[in-house]
């Protein structure tokens, strides 16, 4: 009797030890996580979330969560699941562009300048009830379907990728939802933590390859008719797997179609040139009293007339080809 009274015991303690982890694992999520689980659990999606990312890990005017997708019973895919309502976008493209993509491949077209695909945050009816799309959706899902164009983070595929639901924080809250699930860059870093974790080491060479491989980044959006108007520090991540994009880009809910017909130039911008800036600031070496380091804008304080450069014509600098 004693040892069945011991086994019964160890079950039960095993039991509330599990009650007490997977209770544990809920607090890690806040209310809208919460509220991201009870329509995932509703609508039987494989979908857990682990915890909140903060900083610019998870971007400043959405909430971003860590987590992973079980697509077979067998193996967990980690993912990032970003939450936004339609206060939080900037803009949006129709949903129909989604089935363009994958009929007429990498290079459809968006004429910005007719705003053709284009429905601004405060149109809510045509969000909701005209089924349009966040515009991230839609870069996401044109680097999915076209992998040598891939600057950007990865959707994990078209079933999964993309939720929308009318599920209330507030009672009289009716606005819709957005959430995107991304796959997680395991093997990235955030240029903001790289600089943080590698203050002080590095070196001229690596500042010329890091600022160019953005710039090439730059540039393979704009093949995919895109401007990304938000890439600080935190929204460029470097990849240490991937021989062909070393850069990815993230966040796209602040960015702008452009018509490639019209051959527009991509222009320099605060933003970006305070992440170079930031690249230069950690770099010792970078301040050497080298005639060619002092004739690129990058180490100095940002300048109203350095809008007047293109991406193209940075790239272009003999800095990049001086040894």
């Amino acid at each position: 009797m004693l040892i069945l009274f011991v086994f019964f015991l160890i079950i039960y303690l095993l039991n509330i030890n599990c009650l007490f982890n997977e209770n544990n694992e809920n607090i890690l999520l806040d209310d809208i996580g919460n509220k991201i689980m009870n329509y995932v659990n509703e609508n039987k999606i494989p979908l857990i979330l682990k915890k909140k990312l903060i900083d610019n890990e998870g971007g400043s005017m959405s909430s971003t969560y860590d987590g992973y997708l079980n697509l077979d019973n067998k193996t967990n895919q980690s993912i990032i699941v970003k939450y936004s309502s339609f206060k939080t976008i900037w803009n949006y493209v129709q949903s129909i562009e989604i089935d363009r993509l994958y009929e007429n491949g990498c290079y459809s077209q968006i004429d910005s300048n007719q705003n053709e695909y284009l429905v601004y945050k405060q149109d809510q009816n045509r969000i909701i009830y005209q089924n349009w799309i966040p515009s991230e959706v839609y870069v996401a899902f044109k680097g999915y379907i076209c992998p040598n164009l891939m600057p950007t983070s990865t959707i994990l595929n078209r079933k999964y990728s993309y939720i929308s639901f009318f599920k209330s924080i507030q009672q009289n809250d009716d606005e819709r939802k957005f959430v995107i699930i991304f796959k997680k860059l395991e093997n990235g870093i955030s240029l903001k933590k790289y600089l943080q974790l590698y203050s002080n080491q590095l070196t001229i060479d690596i500042v010329k390859y890091l600022i160019y491989s953005i710039l090439i980044g730059i540039i393979k959006l704009k093949q995919m008719s895109i401007i990304h108007l938000d890439l600080n520090s935190g929204n460029i991540f470097i990849i240490n797997n991937d021989n062909q994009h070393t850069i990815k880009f993230i966040d796209f809910s602040i960015m702008k179609f452009i018509d490639q017909s019209k051959q527009i130039q991509v222009m320099y911008s605060e933003n970006l040139h305070q992440s170079f800036r930031n690249i230069f600031l950690n770099c010792p070496s970078c301040f050497h009293s080298n005639n060619y380091i002092q004739n690129i804008i990058f180490p100095h304080l940002f300048h109203q007339s350095f809008k007047n450069y293109s991406i193209e014509q940075l790239l272009n600098h003999p800095w990049f080809y001086t040894n």
